[in-house]
């Protein structure tokens, strides 16, 4: 399942951050059949502001609409790494599910343009969820991943469930899914997204998670995963 991180994060680890809430989102979230009005996630609406910090500095907006059908997140930040120049990213992602595929839209904000790919673990995985909640084949699939529940806790006010996976990786979700608290330490890189504002029924402005005119370069994600 790990394969995507060198897909979507080209620079490796110090990336990981962002590939853990996409497995969340995209895959966890979002994986199912084709039909529109199927719930993948148990909230019709959300969205979620974060603030970054170590050596991952910024925010990130994060929206989920349609029952996990459509989902979107803007991040602002500046990546700092010993020994190397510092990165900044204005990026919007974009993930939904058209005609039985999931597709994955990222989006440079700086010059309009980006990168679409459709996503080839989505069949098996979709196959994999039928007959489970949400909540269900998200346990499972965190399970699977090598992950293990290490306690729970409240962060700014919502209770979580704490994950501990692979590779020094924490993350915390609410018992209607929604990630609070992301965190990573490992071999000396230390990032940590945390939840500064939930709100419930409340997918974001009209229009956010849509593409606009941005120039898109269509990308074999598969090829890149070495399948």
């Amino acid at each position: 399942m790990y394969k995507i991180i060198n897909l979507i994060n080209s620079t490796g680890t110090a990336r990981f951050m962002g590939a853990l809430l996409l497995l969340a989102a995209a895959t966890v979230v979002s994986a199912g059949t084709s039909n529109a009005a199927e719930k993948y996630h148990p909230l019709e609406n959300y969205s979620v502001e974060y603030k970054m910090e170590g050596m991952n500095v910024g925010k990130k907006s994060h929206y989920s609409q349609k029952w996990g059908n459509l989902l979107c997140w803007i991040e602002v930040s500046e990546l700092s790494m010993p020994g190397a120049p510092t990165q900044k990213r204005n990026e919007k992602v974009i993930t939904y599910i058209e005609d039985g595929h999931q597709w994955i839209i990222t989006i440079n904000q700086n010059d309009n343009t980006g990168t679409k790919m459709k996503n080839p673990m989505f069949e098996g995985i979709a196959a994999d969820m039928k007959g489970k909640s949400p909540q269900e084949f998200s346990e499972q699939f965190m399970t699977q991943m090598g992950g293990k529940v290490v306690g729970e806790k409240t962060v700014n006010g919502e209770k979580c469930k704490e994950w501990e996976l692979m590779g020094g990786a924490r993350t915390c979700i609410t018992p209607d899914q929604i990630t609070v608290e992301s965190a990573l330490n490992m071999a000396g890189i230390s990032m940590k997204e945390t939840a500064v504002k939930v709100k419930r029924n409340d997918g974001g402005p009209k229009g956010i998670c849509d593409v606009g005119d941005a120039k898109l370069k269509e990308m074999d994600m598969s090829n890149l995963m070495g399948q």
